[in-house]
């Protein structure tokens, strides 16, 4: 088997309604999709931050067996973000040609369905902003999410506020993130910190930029809760500091930037060795919704023991046509729980009247 042709899609979904994190607001979802097709008839999809150059794929792709992931990402590393839908693609294609989902050619599934969590509550324009996101935090919970996350970041008022509205919405029952999205220094960090731990955060996102390991540390020292992070980050080396001087309690590399799958089983090894757990981070289309439930299931629930903590799926919970309408058969959450796809590859077959009306 060899490829023959590979396809690049730029894909933008203007939203209906805006929203912010703490590093600005949103209007559009996007998506970078690659389609890879080989001399059998059988096509790849996959999605990355970036697709190939024209360059790239006539150097490292064309012609090649797509059976050779390990060769064509250590070619291709110098791109993580177009490498990510690659890779993606390439174990879609093995899946299929071998009649199996891509979780078995992992190593198998520790589970079929996955629990999630609602990632959602952004900062929006609303004339009241905290009832506003105690009613959509309601609607996670009557959904039967046994998590949710917030978005924070926002300066200590705001956050401390909004933070304990939405538990009081919630309840006691459901455990409640928090993200920053890098969106503080070390001391604003740890000062909005000790001020909302008393909401029973269970882990604090991303509350500084990914790169200060030494800042991570502090904040995990000075705080008593879970910190998480890592999910713009790309390759094995990105993580190492962060992973081996213990930064982070979770992390959170997503399939899509990382490197695909080939890349993030070494992420996950290296992880494991040093005693991190892993909760991969979602914020895309269906491919790469398919994609993280595909790897996520290969997970381990942490630690070995008769209650462990599960390994929970972010569900992204915005509007985005790319993710609710790209794939024929769209992926949803039931009961606060997603199915791990059983078809071969990635289990997911592309609308191709959605793809090219935002393409």
């Amino acid at each position: 088997m060899k490829i023959t042709d590979v396809k690049a899609y730029n894909l933008r979904y203007p939203l209906l309604e805006p929203f912010a994190n703490s590093r600005g607001w949103t209007k559009t979802r996007t998506a970078s999709v690659v389609e890879i097709s080989t001399d059998t008839g059988i096509t790849g999809w996959g999605e990355g931050i970036s697709t190939p150059s024209a360059s790239a794929i006539q150097t490292y792709l064309l012609g090649q067996s797509p059976f050779e992931t390990e060769r064509i990402s250590e070619a291709m590393r110098g791109n993580m973000g177009a490498l990510s839908g690659v890779d993606i693609a390439l174990w879609d294609i093995i899946g299929k040609a071998l009649e199996m989902p891509i979780y078995q050619l992992l190593g198998g599934a520790f589970r079929s369905k996955i629990p999630a969590y609602a990632s959602g509550l952004f900062k929006k324009d609303k004339p009241d902003i905290t009832q506003a996101l105690m009613d959509e935090a309601k609607g996670y919970v009557d959904a039967g999410f046994p998590a949710v996350k917030m978005k924070i970041g926002f300066g200590a008022t705001y956050d401390v506020k909004n933070v304990a509205a939405v538990r009081r919405a919630i309840g006691d029952g459901t455990l409640l993130a928090v993200d920053a999205n890098c969106g503080y220094d070390v001391g604003t960090a740890i000062d909005v910190g000790q001020k909302i731990l008393d909401n029973d955060i269970f882990w604090y996102e991303e509350p500084i930029t990914t790169d200060d390991v030494g800042g991570y540390r502090e904040i995990r020292h000075a705080l008593k809760v879970r910190i998480a992070g890592g999910e713009m980050l790309q390759g094995r080396w990105a993580f190492r500091d962060l992973l081996q001087q213990r930064g982070l309690d979770i992390v959170q590399p997503d399939v899509s930037i990382a490197g695909g799958f080939t890349e993030c089983r070494k992420i996950t090894a290296m992880a494991s060795a040093n005693y991190v757990r892993v909760l991969p981070h979602m914020w895309g289309s269906s491919i790469r919704l398919a994609a993280t439930l595909h790897w996520q299931a290969t997970l381990p629930d942490a630690p070995d023991a008769l209650h462990p903590i599960p390994s929970l799926l972010e569900f992204d919970m915005t509007e985005n046509r790319l993710r609710t309408a790209l794939a024929q058969e769209p992926i949803n959450a039931v009961d606060g729980s997603v199915d791990v796809p059983q078809a071969p590859g990635l289990g997911i077959d592309i609308d191709r009247d959605v793809l090219e009306q935002y393409a």
